[in-house]
Parts: structure tokens; sequence; C-alpha cells
């Protein structure tokens, strides 16, 4: 397939899906402005009831053992309203609940853990093939950051789905801690950006500029820069994580001891969570963004010429009767050319970064409407609607992570050959243990 067909394809689905969630979001502002059916949250209100789940995005309150319903006078009135909206009111009727009930808890999660398997695949070809330049370890960095999210996510999703089924029964509150680890996804989300952003600057530089940046992103520098990368991450969640933790308390709602959630700073951790909310889901992605949109476009026009370039070589030194051993030599040996070795990492970089901005970019647009109008987010009167758009867009986050190994297959040629060795040794194994 075409590399310009297929990036172009890409960005067709991530404006598509960008259509999707601005019209959804417009309907919300709209009705939210023209009816007027219930009191809001207040913001401090919606932070205190945010702050207690898990990744900032929730779909029950931790006080509750059912999802889709709310506790309290104003969660009841919350939900009533956002009933009264006719572009969200199968969202709340028994079949939209199952809808996305299903969504949440079992397509969502499923992909996710296609996703993990795909990446400690990834994992274990790129160890198996060795990592040997700054290419591969970009990508085995990648695909750990990708796992890592991946699993977190599953485990946060698995603890409410257990909270679910088993209600207030067990011992551990689940939801409290699923709440706990919630933050440690989104940690490793945003390396996954980062990392992103490094690969498709780095290849950007080395087909803008080959002569001045092909020599000067090293092994040693990539290394470098990845580790820098995850304690930078590290260092800047730190204060979130040491914030809350678990610990024995009595539960005043069931009048027993449980192993619950608690916050060490109440009031500094509503701080860091309007912080840490913008510039995670609003800030860093679009910044990141916008430079790999840039990236992209650089590296597809360069990709373009380089292969007009080498299409008229090649006519030019069949009409001259030379060979095509000759024709690579002079082409690898010009300074200012990319080699095809050089050329396949720089196609495998360009479709992630594409991917990854398809998959990543609604997610902005939904979290700046969630800051933006109090009406629409977690506990708020179209709350059905956000936490479905939110399903809508993990599930594209999933499939986007999930699809990576078919990119490192289809323009890497070592990872191909070492895929092919480790498949075939697990035939041998398996029929081995058939004899």
């Amino acid at each position: 397939m075409n590399i310009e067909k297929l990036c172009f394809g890409v960005f067709a689905w991530q404006s598509s899906g960008l259509l999707i969630v601005s019209l959804y979001s417009l309907t919300a502002v709209i009705q939210t402005v023209q009816s007027d059916t219930s009191e809001p949250y207040s913001i401090n209100n919606r932070l205190h009831i945010s702050e207690l789940s898990a990744n900032g995005s929730s779909y029950a309150p931790i006080s509750s053992s059912r999802p889709y319903t709310q506790v309290t006078q104003e969660g009841t009135k919350a939900e009533t309203g956002a009933q009264s909206a006719l572009s969200v009111h199968f969202l709340d009727t028994h079949s939209g609940k199952w809808s996305r009930w299903s969504l949440n808890y079992m397509l969502v999660p499923a992909v996710y853990l296609l996703g993990i398997f795909s990446n400690i695949v990834n994992i274990s070809i790129f160890i198996k093939a060795g990592v040997k330049d700054g290419a591969s370890v970009i990508f085995l960095s990648l695909s750990i950051s990708d796992m890592l999210y991946s699993s977190f996510y599953l485990i946060n999703r698995i603890l409410r789905f257990l909270q679910f089924i088993l209600d207030q029964h067990p011992y551990v509150r689940l939801a409290h801690l699923a709440f706990v680890i919630g933050p440690y996804s989104q940690l490793f989300f945003n390396v996954s950006i980062l990392i992103t952003l490094f690969a498709g600057v780095q290849k950007c530089a080395c087909v803008a500029i080959p002569l001045t940046f092909r020599n000067f992103f090293t092994f040693r520098k990539s290394v470098v820069t990845l580790i820098s990368i995850f304690a930078c991450m590290v260092i800047y969640y730190l204060p979130r994580l040491c914030l809350s933790y678990v610990e024995i308390r009595h539960d005043p709602q069931f009048n027993r001891t449980r192993l619950m959630a608690k916050m060490l700073n109440f009031t500094m951790a509503i701080t860091l969570s309007r912080i840490m909310k913008s510039v995670n889901r609003v800030s860093l992605p679009i910044v990141a963004e916008l430079i790999l949109i840039f990236c992209v476009c650089v590296m597809t026009y360069k990709l373009r010429q380089a292969a007009i370039t080498r299409q008229s070589m090649t006519s030019s030194m069949a009409q001259e009767g030379k060979t095509a051993d000759v024709k690579e030599g002079n082409a690898s040996g010009s300074g200012s050319s990319l080699s095809k070795k050089e050329l396949r990492v720089i196609r495998s970089v360009n479709i992630v970064c594409a991917v990854f901005v398809a998959g990543t970019a609604p997610r902005c647009i939904i979290e700046a409407c969630d800051l933006a109008f109090k009406d629409f987010g977690d506990f708020s009167t179209h709350q059905s609607l956000y936490n479905f758009i939110n399903s809508l867009q993990e599930l594209i986050i999933s499939l986007s992570i999930a699809a990576n190994i078919i990119v490192y297959y289809k323009f890497n040629t070592k990872y191909r050959e070492t895929f092919f060795v480790i498949a075939s040794c697990f035939v041998k194994d398996a029929e081995n243990r058939r004899k």
C-alpha cells in the first residue's frame, strides 16, 4: 500500500472522529444553554467526586455499587436533566445503559487485552532481534510504555467490573483500589506521547536535513533521552501518587472495617487534580499533536520526493544500460540521500505518528469541552454523553496501540524475520509436544 494513501486514510479517520465528537459536544452545550432543568454541580463538587474516581474519567462514584445511578439528590437531578435531552435520551434508557456497560466493560477491555498481547510480542521480538540502533530502542520503549498503560487501564476496568458484580461485600473496596491505581495508566500514556514525539521529531530532522542530523541522533543519545522521559514523568507524577493510598479504616456507610482509599491532603489533591487534568488531557496532547502533524507532513513530502527520485534514477540507469547494483551504490553513497533501510524506518515512524495523532486528537476536544463547560463531564447534566464518547475514544486509542504490530511487521525487515523465527520455534515445540 502506498505510504501517502495510508497516511491520508489515517487522517481521514481522524477527521471523521473529530467531526462526530464536535457534533456531540456542540449538541450537549446547546441543550445546556437552552434548558435549565437542574442545578448542576459546582466545580468544587465535581472535583471532589472526580478526585475519588479512577483515571479522571470514571463511570461511577466510589460510594455506589451501581455504575449508572447517583446516591445524592443533586446527582438524581443531574441524571433527570440528562434524560430530558433528546440527543442523549437513549443513553439513559435501559438499552442505552446496557450498550454503555458492554462498551465499557467488554469491548474496550478486550481490545486493550489484545494490545497488551501485541506489545508483549513486540518486546520479545525487539529483544530477540537485538537493540543496536536508535530506531529499535525507540520502538522497544514505546512497546513497553504502551503495554504498561494498557495493563494499568485494564486492571482499573477489571476492578470496577468486580465492584459492580460483587457489590459491597468484599473486604477491599475495589473502586477505591482502582482510584489509587488509575494515575499510573495516565503516567505511561504521557510517556508514550513523549516517546512518539521524540521519534517523529528525530526522523523528521533526518529527512529534512539529512547531512546535519543523520549521525546526530546516535544510539547513546536515544537511550539517554528515553530514560530522561521516563524519569521526568515519574517525578512529575510523584506528588500525585504520594497523596493517595489505601489503609484499613471504618466504613461508616456499611458500619464495617474495610481497606479503603484515603487522601493525604485533600486540598492539595484537588489543586493537583485540576492542574494535571489540564496538562495531561489537553495541553500536552495538543502540543504533541501539532508538532507531529508538521513532522508527518514533512516526512510524507520527503518520502514522496525520494520515491520520485528513485524512479527517475531507475529509468535513467536503465536507459544507460547500468545495473541496479551500481545504482544502489551511487544512491547510498551520496551524502544527502537515504538508504532503503532508512526509508523503511522513516515510513514506520511516519505511520506510527499518524496513527497516534488520529487516535488521540478527539480526546483533546472531549477534555477541552469538559474543562470549558461544567455541564459536560463526570457527574454533570450530560454525563451519559460524556462517558459514552470517552468510551468510544478509549476504543480508538486501544485500537491504535494494538495496530503498531502491523506497522512493525510491514516495514521492519529484521522484525519480520525474527517474527518468523520465533513463530517457527513455537510451531516446532507444539509438534514435539503432540508427538
